[in-house]
């Protein structure tokens, strides 16, 4: 499924524009509002405001169809209603056409049958939010998964990150929206960042965070090249492109401590020199450290620019 998104907006959520291939994405940003209306309106649970979702050029919030191939996590969630959990996880299930019967399984699968006896409505909402969670981990036949705070619930992370692995490797659409540096990298993926309630796809390959397949190392060492063909023949699948010197190699693997490993021990069976080996993937906080950068950068431009406009004199500090 590709998701579309022109000018999108509702509430805090200022403007999105997006085109979102299948794969893993982590929308990071200070600003909690925003995160919370962009996956209420990439699910489809609220029509945007103004601008256009499209999922497979269809709008969600008008299509059940369509919804019914996105499994979601809002801010705020509500169960069906019924008598109890269990029985609110079996109409969801129901729904989505899956056997309403795996529902007590599915809740001890993710640690809550310690809540399938209690009324939906006497949920917190973090255990609410938990159930809604296991639910949407659960939905086999998604295509979207748009997911608010996936971290932040009663669901551990060694539960919910495996799962998201696996919808992301049978080509699902992966989004999942934090204000956690931390969280984000564990979900990784590639980062969309929102700024002042906007968040656009930046020109060029958008930076990765978390350690999957797609993290790079960088590598310098004298025998770039002879490097680069032991690297091609090893089994483990590893590729690499050169960096920015002749010295320089960037090589990725099917994980960080992997790549790493492999490189080390080809380095040392044939007495290839290492001069430098790290992450090519900064740290997320220099990352939002320099997006900080580049957004002040901008205002101190058009700040001067207005200035000049209206004033015959310079502002202060400008000759």
């Amino acid at each position: 499924m590709r998701a579309v998104l022109r000018g999108a907006a509702l509430g805090a959520l200022r403007s999105a524009d997006l085109e979102l291939a299948p794969g893993r994405y982590v929308a990071l940003s200070s600003e909690r509002e925003p995160l919370s209306e962009l996956v209420a309106v990439l699910c489809g649970r609220t029509a945007p405001s103004r601008g256009q979702v499209l999922l497979e050029d269809v709008a969600p919030a008008s299509s059940p169809s369509v919804r019914r191939r996105v499994a979601s996590l809002l801010a705020e969630e509500a169960l069906p209603p019924a008598k109890t959990v269990v029985s609110s996880a079996e109409k969801a299930l129901a729904a989505r056409g899956a056997k309403p019967a795996e529902a007590a399984s599915l809740l001890e699968d993710a640690g809550l049958s310690h809540l399938a006896a209690q009324r939906p409505e006497a949920l917190g909402t973090r255990e609410t939010r938990s159930v809604a969670l296991a639910l949407a981990l659960a939905h086999a036949s998604a295509d979207l998964f748009a997911l608010h705070e996936p971290l932040a619930t009663l669901l551990p992370a060694s539960f919910v990150l495996p799962r998201l692995d696996a919808h992301t490797s049978r080509g699902a659409l992966v989004l999942s929206a934090t204000t956690s540096p931390a969280d984000a990298t564990l979900l990784g993926g590639a980062w969309l960042c929102v700024e002042l309630g906007r968040v656009r796809a930046t020109a060029g390959p958008a930076p990765r965070l978390g350690v999957g397949p797609w993290q790079q190392v960088s590598v310098e060492t004298p025998d770039a090249k002879a490097l680069a063909h032991l690297l091609h023949e090893s089994p483990l699948g590893l590729s690499s492109e050169l960096g920015a010197s002749a010295r320089a190699l960037k090589i990725t693997g099917p994980a960080l401590d992997v790549t790493v490993r492999e490189v080390i021990a080809l380095c040392r069976a044939h007495g290839i020199e290492i001069t430098r080996i790290e992450a090519a993937v900064p740290p997320v906080e220099a990352l939002m450290a320099a997006r900080a950068g580049y957004a002040r950068g901008a205002y101190e431009a058009s700040r001067v620019a207005a200035h000049a406009a209206l004033s015959p004199y310079p502002p202060r500090g400008v000759s």
